[in-house]
């Protein structure tokens, strides 16, 4: 492992100095983990609405607390169709029950910045909704439902057939 100089005071030049120093693997290493850490952080619904944000930038949150970043997505209905089948091991359990306690905090959000565009716009949350194709989609089967329940089914199968 390389060992690089980094000023007390960090500034975005020192980061990037700091970085041009690594070798070329610990830079692939390095780029994946900040990869990993951006998408982890995207999917944060820590933040709140700015109830002073310009209209655009409410509807912008409001789409980003629709739906779970991809591969999270994929995860959760693989677990949640998993759970239709046969029962989840522990740390599926908590893995899946971890989504669902996110899914409600971005619902949560998600109202929240809507609530703000209902009062600006004097109009019902479902009309907004609907004119701007707003909509709740990890209740939506995703394009690749069929696939992942198909896997999982056949999975299940499997393991009842070794068992029995």
């Amino acid at each position: 492992m390389s060992i690089v100089d980094v000023p007390a005071e960090l500034r975005v030049e020192h980061l990037l100095n700091s970085v041009k120093q690594l070798s070329p693997g610990e830079l692939d290493q390095f780029t994946q983990k900040l990869a990993e850490w951006q998408q982890q952080q995207g999917s944060i619904v820590d933040e709140n609405v700015d109830p002073d944000a310009s209209d655009d930038e409410v509807l912008a949150f409001i789409k980003k607390n629709t739906r779970l970043p991809e591969k999270e997505n994929r995860r959760y209905w693989e677990l949640r169709l998993k759970r239709e089948d046969t029962d989840l091991c522990d740390d599926e359990t908590v893995e899946y029950e971890n989504f669902l306690t996110k899914l409600a905090e971005m619902s949560v959000k998600r109202l929240e910045a809507l609530t703000i565009l209902v009062h600006r716009w004097k109009k019902p949350a479902s009309e907004i909704l609907s004119e701007y194709g707003l909509h709740i989609s990890q209740h939506d089967e995703p394009d690749y439902y069929e696939s992942i329940s198909q896997l999982i089914h056949s999975e299940t199968k499997r393991q009842e057939y070794s068992k029995g």
